[in-house]
């Protein structure tokens, strides 16, 4: 059974809720919760109609072809295989009333490895919600588990499972039709495979509980255009006893814009001007253990489009923020990926695009050359042609290469992927709402 143990942060997010619940209600009768309309947008979306359910379901066949180095250069020698993940996602949508809605999805996935059996997996992960639109009120409450088998973190070069149970809720106060303020509260718990390092189990380094609060305003001066503020609290509580104490809580404020489209040309929806979410703010990382660095600095994610013209457009990325490391003497780490590319519509179904991806991670208060195992960077370089075969069938063939550093002093180690994803059905999805950092 799922246990999540609700501190005192949970306890004042519940009576922020109350605050927000019980504020006054000065916007006019007719104004809706942004994130109302989105739900509408979502369940009248739905590809099939079962009675009262919604459905949305896909097939995905997702990088099936041939890996020059399943370990991405970590060992000594490159590791070559052929790979493939199938999964069979699912969404089913129960509008209880215009109001309320309940909705569950569920994402099956088997990776495959022709050679390396023991790196073989079945993989599932299950969410569920609960939404209750109202004229100025908008709540949402719900949770989920996920148990997957993946490379954790620049780290490692093995493939570790991760089980982690989630709760998460958000009340949403829609003051007026062009701002409004939202109180989150995320909780987890993760647990981790028995994989050693350093002659102990990264689970007696990882398996920990997670809670966070964020309160966040927004003010959307425009229909395509969206700004926030969020503030935001979190905690962190590591399960197993030892001599490594790594409880800390950490204090954030992001800056958040999203850029919404509102233009297509035939079955290509392209950005008039920009589309995607730009949420970058300052984190500080407290650990509990006066003998422990803090940690601080920019953190945040951002992914934005713009149409350089009308069959071309551009896209930036940028991703950065603290992770825990799996090595006894370094509590955290920051990772840093940072990309960008172009996007070619030949037609209507076709389309080729070129990326390249640059990661690095650095340690707080760690001397890359006293130590320089706890140094990784790498760049990737990614072609791919997209095709539309019928309405709900897309494929793609890509070929990449990549080069892998790990350590100041060794060379680089190349990496190369070539294959297909493929896409049959309709997969659906969330919908734009308040999130933790303000990252969609």
């Amino acid at each position: 059974m799922m246990r999540i143990r609700i501190s005192g942060h949970g306890a004042l997010a519940a009576a922020l809720w109350a605050c927000l619940l019980a504020a006054p209600r000065q916007a006019p009768a007719q104004v809706r919760t942004w994130v109302g309309g989105n739900l509408e947008q979502m369940v009248e979306g739905a590809r099939w109609r079962l009675g009262a359910l919604r459905v949305n379901a896909a097939f995905n066949l997702a990088n099936a072809g041939y890996d020059s180095d399943i370990y991405y250069g970590f060992r000594s020698a490159p590791t070559p295989d052929v790979t493939a993940s199938a999964s069979l996602p699912l969404q089913v949508i129960l509008p209880l009333s215009k109001k309320v809605v309940i909705d569950v999805t569920d994402a099956p996935r088997y990776s495959f490895f022709l050679d390396a059996a023991d790196q073989r997996s079945w993989n599932n992960v299950l969410d569920g919600r609960l939404h209750v639109a109202l004229n100025r009120i908008y709540v949402q409450a719900g949770g989920g588990m996920s148990n997957v088998r993946r490379r954790l973190s620049p780290e490692l070069e093995l493939n570790v499972r991760q089980k982690a149970n989630r709760v998460n809720g958000l009340v949403l106060w829609q003051a007026s039709e062009t701002t409004s303020l939202a109180l989150l509260y995320n909780g987890a718990q993760f647990s981790y495979g028995d994989v050693f390092i350093d002659g102990r189990s990264i689970a007696d380094r990882l398996n920990r509980n997670e809670e966070f609060v964020d309160l966040i305003g927004y003010v959307q001066p425009s229909p395509r255009v969206r700004l926030s503020l969020d503030g935001q609290y979190g905690s962190y509580e590591f399960r197993r006893s030892g001599p490594e104490f790594r409880d800390a809580a950490s204090y954030a404020f992001f800056a958040s814009a999203e850029f919404i489209p509102d233009i297509s040309i035939g079955d290509l929806e392209l950005p008039r001007e920009l589309r995607g979410t730009v949420a970058l703010g300052y984190m500080m990382l407290d650990m509990k253990d006066p003998g422990r660095q803090d940690g601080s600095g920019l953190v945040g994610e951002a992914t934005v489009s713009a149409r350089l013209s009308r069959r071309m457009s551009g896209q930036v990325f940028f991703s950065r923020g603290f992770q825990f490391s799996i090595y006894s003497g370094s509590s955290h780490y920051l990772a840093t990926t940072m990309g960008a590319g172009l996007s070619r519509h030949l037609s209507r179904k076709a389309s080729l695009s070129y990326n390249f991806t640059y990661g690095l991670t650095t340690y707080p208060g760690l001397d890359v050359r006293s130590d320089p195992n706890r140094y990784y960077r790498y760049l990737t370089h990614t072609l791919r042609l997209g095709l539309r075969l019928a309405r709900h069938m897309d494929v793609s063939f890509y070929g990449s290469f990549g080069q892998r550093q790990r350590g100041g002093a060794e060379t680089l180690r190349d990496r190369y992927f070539g294959g297909l994803s493929l896409t049959y059905g309709f997969v659906g999805g969330g919908m734009s709402a308040p999130s933790r950092g303000g990252v969609r």
